[in-house]
Formats: C-alpha cells, structure tokens, sequence
C-alpha cells in the first residue's frame, strides 16, 4: 500500500513500484474498477478508514443507485476471489492524492488487464491475467467471477460494447496472411 503524498508525507511504510495510468488505454469502466479496488484494497488494510462505505459513494456518483451497486457488488466478487486465490499480498496504490491516483502498480496493472478482457470476452486474455493476478494459483474462481463482472460492465457501460476484442482470422493480431 503506498502513497507518495499524504500531508506532504509519505503515509505507508511499503513502497510499490509503480507505472503512469496514461501509458495505458484503459476505459472509463476499467479504470472506475480500479479506483474501487483501491478502497476495497484499503479497508482491508486499514478497516478504520471505512474505504468500503467510499465505494459504494463513488458507484452511486458515477453509476446511479441501481448500476453502482451492480459494479461495486461485482467488483466485490473480484477483490474476494483475489484474496482468497492469491498466495502472496496484494500491493496496491491508496488513492489519497491525484498524483497516486494517476500511477499503477503490477500487481492492479494484472488485475485492471484481467477485467478488460473480461469486458472484452477475450477469453485467452482473461486466463492469462488471471494467472498473473493470482501468481498461476487457484484461477477458476477468479476467472468465473471476472466473467461475472464483464458482463456487468457490458451492462452497465453500454457504450464501451465498440471495444471489443476481435480475434484475426488466421489468430496473429495485425497478420496480413
């Protein structure tokens, strides 16, 4: 868990390595399940913020009453079956500041690449995050519940349906045979 500014100090003891959002093509939906991680993420670390209770704030703002309670219930899903599949901890950036907000880190880098297929029902993709995600341990359960919350995203972010993954027909991305 890590904040690289907080009061004008740093207010976690670990430093994750960490990557800027804007290298990666992320969707509004995406990126929303990211920022809902972070709270799940930092209630568990630190049940005393009440991060939890944030996200289902920011599912309301952002989705309405009806389909923020979807995503933040699928996202949910998502944090659990991670929790419960991964061997090691999960590590994280805490949302405090913009300027944490606009980094990644690995380990929600293979997690936010994780639900982006399953968004895009890109199914070797999703198998593959979730491996990543989990460290190559215990996947289904990750795997049914990010399809579960591909579907809602499909649902409740209608006009992201254009980003599609589109498999070339002879399987290699950009082949001209």
């Amino acid at each position: 868990m890590t904040c690289l500014n907080l009061n004008g100090q740093q207010s976690w003891p670990q430093k994750t390595p960490s990557f800027p959002l804007q290298n990666y093509n992320f969707q509004p939906s995406e990126l929303l399940v990211l920022e809902m991680l972070r709270l799940y993420c930092q209630n568990y670390a630190d049940p005393s913020s009440h991060a939890w209770d944030k996200v289902f704030v920011l599912g309301e703002e952002e989705l309405g009453p009806y389909d923020g309670a979807w995503v933040v219930s699928a996202v949910g899903g998502l944090i659990r079956a991670i929790r419960n599949g991964r061997r090691r901890s999960f590590e994280f950036i805490v949302s405090c500041c913009p300027s944490c907000r606009q980094q990644i880190c690995t380990t929600e880098l293979n997690a936010l690449w994780l639900v982006q297929a399953a968004r895009t029902e890109n199914i070797v993709a999703m198998e593959t995050a979730a491996v990543l995600t989990l460290d190559g341990h215990n996947t289904k359960d990750l795997v049914l519940s990010a399809q579960h919350l591909g579907s809602v995203l499909r649902e409740a972010f209608p006009e992201e349906r254009h980003h599609r993954y589109k498999p070339s027909l002879t399987g290699y991305p950009g082949s001209t045979h």
